[in-house]
């Protein structure tokens, strides 16, 4: 699927190389544990223009806030959140906590990646209401209460009613230290919240997931919706690489399994279709989670070629090339970031150290 490379890969991507720390995936790994990864990550991946770290929002996991804050206080590298789910926290706590962290990072920006989040799973913890209404309420609350501005309710009504917030306007009673700057993603982005992206955010975050054709599509899109904003700035574009790489080409194979069987069984069959999956070949998938028969019997009833045309898996050396056509594509269309994402690989340590020794050395 990503294979489909218009124009070449001669371009040379310069930006910069994040990396997501998915904390439901990386569970096992203790806070301390996860700041060492980080370090890890700095000093392998720093040669090769590494400055940030990724988390995302789950209940029942760590917390993103607590992990995202220890993180940057021990290093200096920047924070992003890829995402926070506008409704584990109210407005108002959410700003609040975004620029006390901003205390701790020395100037260097905030990624603050919000998203709806996935209906399969948000259903069973919260509810998940009016998801446009939602996201675009929170980005104007969140942009007035960084300037130091005070929100109305009224600005803000179906936040309000959701939080049960009474008072007629709220304000940071500080200000925030760094730039906290706004991104939408990933999912795979319909028309309504493309243009929502470009009205309101400051940059997207894209799963390469989807594939390179998707992708051109919602930055053409992007790019006219930008046009109408009263944003003035570029949209700034991230790049979250999905691939699963080890030096056990099979178990990364695997390991990208777990992840398909997951994310591809919670979508409906039209996103599906649109990205060359037949629908039927995942129903048995979702059929053994309605069943609650567990991730390692979904993964092994998942289709090999629902993988290959999701996720680059195999050895350094099996998915260089088409991390490379990610690369010149990230080059050419003015990606600032591309982020090592999920499924990453059955170690992460393993995962850092194959980025920084053997796969970025050839990119950059």
């Amino acid at each position: 699927m990503m294979a489909n490379n218009p124009g070449g890969s001669a371009a040379q991507f310069k930006g910069e190389i994040g990396i997501h720390f998915p904390l439901h995936v990386l569970n096992r790994y203790s806070l301390p544990e996860l700041i060492a990864l980080a370090e890890r990550s700095r000093d392998t991946l720093g040669p090769h223009g590494f400055t940030q770290v990724w988390t995302n929002d789950n209940l029942e996991y760590r917390s993103v806030l607590a992990s995202s804050a220890a993180m940057v206080a021990r290093l200096p590298i920047k924070l992003g959140t890829a995402i926070a789910v506008p409704y584990f926290r109210n407005p108002i706590d959410f700003a609040a906590a975004f620029a006390t962290m901003s205390e701790l990072t020395n100037g260097q920006e905030i990624s603050l990646g919000l998203g709806p989040g996935s209906r399969s799973i948000l259903t069973h913890h919260v509810e998940r209401i009016k998801p446009m209404t939602i996201m675009a309420e929170l980005a104007i609350a969140l942009r007035t209460l960084f300037k130091g501005d005070a929100i109305r309710r009224s600005d803000m009504p179906a936040l309000a009613d959701y939080f049960h917030l009474n008072a007629e306007s709220y304000t940071l009673r500080f200000k925030a230290r760094a730039p906290i700057r706004l991104y939408y993603g990933p999912s795979l982005l319909k028309p309504g919240v493309l243009k929502l992206i470009a009205r309101q955010f400051d940059g997207v975050i894209l799963q390469t997931l989807y594939g390179i054709t998707a992708m051109e599509e919602t930055l053409n899109t992007l790019a006219d919706a930008r046009k109408q904003s009263a944003l003035r700035e570029p949209l700034r574009k991230v790049m979250l690489l999905n691939a699963s790489v080890s030096r056990d080409g099979q178990a990364a194979k695997q390991h990208a399994k777990r992840f398909v069987s997951h994310i591809a069984s919670g979508w409906p069959d039209d996103t599906l279709v649109r990205i060359g999956i037949n629908p039927q070949t995942m129903e048995p998938v979702r059929q053994a989670y309605a069943q609650n028969l567990g991730v390692d019997y979904a993964a092994s009833i998942t289709p090999d070629e629902a993988v290959e045309r999701l996720i680059i898996a195999g050895t350094p050396a099996q998915c260089r090339e088409r991390i490379a056509e990610l690369f010149a594509f990230a080059a050419r269309h003015g990606f600032f970031q591309v982020c090592i994402g999920v499924p990453a690989g059955p170690d992460i340590a393993e995962v850092i150290d194959l980025w920084g020794k053997e796969i970025l050395p050839s990119l950059r």
